[in-house]
C-alpha cells in the first residue's frame, strides 16, 4: 500500500512501475535523508538515554554530590536606599560615625569598657551566690552613664540580675526583630601572665592605632559598637521598621548557662519559637584578604561539642609489688589508642566550608590552579572533594579541623602517694565535632576502640555509657568507664545563604564595608552563645564586622583592637538596623 508524507509518494517494496526521472530523484533523496537521519536519531536516543540512566546513578552514585544548577557561591548586590529621607539619614549617621569628634568618644566609650574586667571562672557559682559575679553591677553602671539615650528610650530588662535585653520597638509589629548579640564577660588574665602584656591587660592603653586589653576583641567591641549605633540613630529620632533587640550575656566564655540560655528561653517564653528574623553575633573570621581577593567570612554553622571522660579502675596496692600495668598505665594505652586513629578530614555540601572553598575558587585570583579545578570538581565529585581536603588537612592545621572532628585530651587525674597503685584515674578528651558527624558517631567509636584495641589486651569490662561487656567476672582486673563529662552538643543547624534575611545581612556588609568583597559562608570550630537561639531563626549569623588587621590575640597576651576597624563596625551596625525595614 502506498502512503503519501508531504509531496513525496512512497511505493510498497516490490512496486515494478516505471519511474520518472522526478520520482527517480524523489525516491533517491527520501533514501539519502533516511541513510543520514536514521543513525542520527538513534545517536541522539542514545545519548538521551545515557544522560537518564547518569543522572538516576548519579544520584544514587557514592562518589557523586548531587548539587542544585545554582552558583556555588550566590552574591547579593550592596543595599541602595530607595527613598530620599532615607539617604539623607544615612549620609548624616555615616558622616557622624566618620567625625573626629566620634572618633575620639568612641574610643573613651571602648577604653572605659575594657578597664572594668569582667571576668568569668569556670568554677563560678551561681548568680547571688558567687560574688565574684558583682563586677558586673560596676559594668551595668558604666553603659546606663554611657549611654543615656539607649537606656531612657528603650525597654530595658535585666535576665538573670546581669542579663541585658534591650527592645527597641518598631512601627510594623507584622515584621520579626532583629536580634544584635554580644557578651560582657572575659576569659580570666592569669597573674603569671601579666608581665607579659605590653601594656597592662586592664589599661586599656591606646598607642594611636590599637587599644590594648582584654576584651577589647572578644568581644566588648562588638557590645560598645552595637550599643553606640543604637545611640546615634535615637540621637536622630530614629525609629526603626521593625523591633530590633540586643541581648547580651555575662558568661560566654563558661559557656553561657547563666546568662545566655535565660535570655534565649525568656524570648521564647514571650515572643514564641521562630519569632525572630535575624541574629548577628560575634565570631566568623571577619574580613580577610585570601589569595588576592577580599572576603567577609560569617559563621553560619558551628562544630559540635562533646567531653569524654575516661576512667580506669583496678584494685589497687602497694607499689613495691605491681601489676605489669598500672591503671595509670592502662589508661595511657586508652590515650594512645585513641590518638592513634584521629578523625579523617571530610569535605562536604553540607559544610559551610565547602562553600567558603567554592567562592575561593570562583574570586581568588592567586589560588593555585590545580586546587581550583580541583574544588570546582568537587561540586559534583566526592573523589575530588577528598582530594581537596586533604591537601588542605596537610597545609593548614586550622584549615584542616574545619573538615574534620577533633580530638584532644585535655585533663588526666590519678594517683595520690608515690608508694601506692591508684585505684581510679581518669582523662577527659575533648571533640569538637564535625558538621556531618553526631554525638553518637563519637560514642561508638570510641567504645569500638577500646573493645577491639583494650580489653583484647587486658581482662577488663567496659561499661560504655550504661552498656557493659567485656570480661564482667570476679578474675577481671578492672574496668574501664566511658561516660558524658558534661552536657554534649550537637553541631548547630547551618543557617541558609538565600532567604530575605541573608541578602540583607550581605548586602550591608557590601555596602558598607565595599562593594568588591566577596561574602563566603564559613564555620565556627568553636561555640557563641548562639547556640541557646537555634529555635528562635533559622538565619543566625556569626560576623564581627572587623578586618583581620584590625583585632589579634583574642583569649592571651597583648589582646587588641584597632579603633579605625571599630569605627567601620558601628557603621555596619547602624547600615543594617536601617536597611531592615527595606526603605
Amino acid at each position: 500500500m502506498a502512503f503519501k508524507s508531504h509531496n513525496y509518494t512512497l511505493l510498497p517494496q516490490g512496486e515494478s512501475e516505471p519511474l520518472t526521472a522526478s520520482r527517480q530523484r524523489t525516491k533517491w533523496n527520501w533514501k539519502r535523508i533516511l541513510h543520514f537521519t536514521i543513525p542520527g536519531i538513534l545517536v541522539l536516543v542514545l545519548v538521551l538515554f545515557l544522560s537518564i540512566s547518569q543522572a538516576i546513578k548519579g544520584s544514587k552514585d557514592p562518589q557523586v554530590f548531587p548539587h542544585p544548577d545554582t552558583t556555588a557561591c550566590p552574591q547579593f548586590p550592596a543595599i541602595e536606599s530607595l527613598s530620599d529621607d532615607r539617604k539623607k539619614l544615612e549620609t548624616e549617621v555615616r558622616d557622624k560615625i566618620g567625625s573626629d569628634d566620634f572618633f575620639n568618644e568612641s574610643l573613651k566609650r571602648m577604653q572605659g569598657a575594657v578597664q572594668i574586667p569582667t571576668e568569668s571562672f569556670d568554677d563560678m557559682g551561681k548568680v547571688g551566690e558567687d560574688p565574684r559575679w558583682d563586677v558586673f553591677i560596676e559594668f551595668h553602671d558604666y553603659l546606663k552613664k554611657t549611654f543615656p539615650l539607649v537606656y531612657s528610650k528603650l525597654e530595658f530588662t535585666p535576665i538573670n540580675t546581669y542579663g541585658i535585653l534591650l527592645e527597641w520597638k518598631g512601627k510594623d509589629e507584622s515584621l520579626k526583630p532583629y536580634l544584635f548579640m554580644a557578651h560582657q564577660d572575659v576569659v580570666p588574665v592569669l597573674k603569671v601572665t601579666e608581665s607579659r602584656w605590653k601594656y597592662p591587660p586592664y589599661s586599656a592603653h591606646y598607642d594611636g592605632r590599637y587599644i590594648w586589653g582584654r576584651g577589647a576583641t572578644d568581644c566588648k567591641n562588638n557590645l560598645i559598637g552595637v550599643l553606640e549605633a543604637f545611640e546615634i540613630l535615637l540621637e536622630k529620632d530614629f525609629t526603626p521598621g521593625r523591633s530590633i533587640l540586643a541581648g547580651f550575656g555575662f558568661d560566654e566564655e563558661i559557656s553561657g548557662p547563666q546568662g545566655a540560655q535565660f535570655i534565649a528561653k525568656h524570648l521564647e517564653d514571650t515572643r514564641g519559637k521562630d519569632s525572630i528574623e535575624l541574629i548577628v553575633d560575634e565570631g566568623g573570621l571577619g574580613i580577610q584578604v585570601v589569595d588576592g581577593a577580599t572576603f567577609a567570612l560569617p559563621g553560619l554553622g558551628e562544630k559540635g561539642y562533646f567531653d569524654v571522660r575516661i576512667t580506669v579502675e583496678t584494685s589497687g596496692g602497694h607499689s613495691s609489688v605491681p601489676p605489669d600495668h598500672t591503671g595509670i598505665g592502662i589508661l595511657s594505652q586508652v590515650i594512645s589508642a585513641v590518638e592513634a586513629e584521629p578523625y579523617e578530614p571530610e569535605l562536604t555540601p553540607a559544610n559551610p566550608y565547602f562553600t567558603t572553598l567554592q567562592c575561593s575558587a570562583e574570586y581568588a585570583p592567586d589560588m593555585d590552579s590545580w586546587l581550583r579545578k580541583t574544588i570546582k570538581k568537587s561540586l559534583k565529585s566526592k573523589k575530588a572533594a577528598k582530594s581537596v581536603a586533604d591537601y588542605i588537612a596537610k597545609k593548614n592545621v586550622f584549615q584542616r579541623y574545619l573538615m574534620q572532628t577533633s580530638q584532644a585530651t585535655d585533663l588526666i587525674s590519678g594517683g595520690v602517694k608515690i608508694n601506692a597503685l591508684p585505684e581510679k584515674v581518669y582523662a577527659v578528651i575533648n571533640h569538637r565535632i564535625a558538621v556531618e558527624s553526631h554525638v553518637d558517631d563519637i560514642r561508638s567509636k570510641l567504645r569500638t576502640l577500646v573493645e577491639s584495641k583494650i580489653l583484647k589486651k587486658f581482662s577488663m569490662s567496659l561499661d560504655a555509657w550504661g552498656d557493659v561487656s567485656g570480661n564482667t567476672s570476679s578474675s577481671a582486673v578492672g574496668q574501664i568507664i566511658l561516660e558524658d563529662f558534661d552536657m554534649p552538643l550537637e553541631p548547630s543547624p547551618v543557617s541558609p545563604f538565600d532567604t530575605d534575611a541573608y541578602k540583607t545581612f550581605t548586602g550591608t556588609i557590601k555596602q558598607v564595608m565595599g562593594e568588591d568583597i566577596i561574602v563566603a559562608p564559613s564555620l565556627m570550630t568553636g561555640n557563641t552563645d548562639t547556640k541557646f537561639y537555634w529555635g528562635l531563626t533559622p538565619n543566625i549569623y556569626r560576623f564581627s564586622p572587623m578586618r583581620e588587621e584590625g583585632r589579634a590575640n583574642a583569649h592571651t597576651v597583648d589582646e587588641r583592637v584597632g579603633m579605625k576597624e571599630h569605627i567601620e563596625a558601628v557603621k555596619f551596625y547602624a547600615q543594617l538596623i536601617l536597611n531592615g525595614d527595606g526603605s
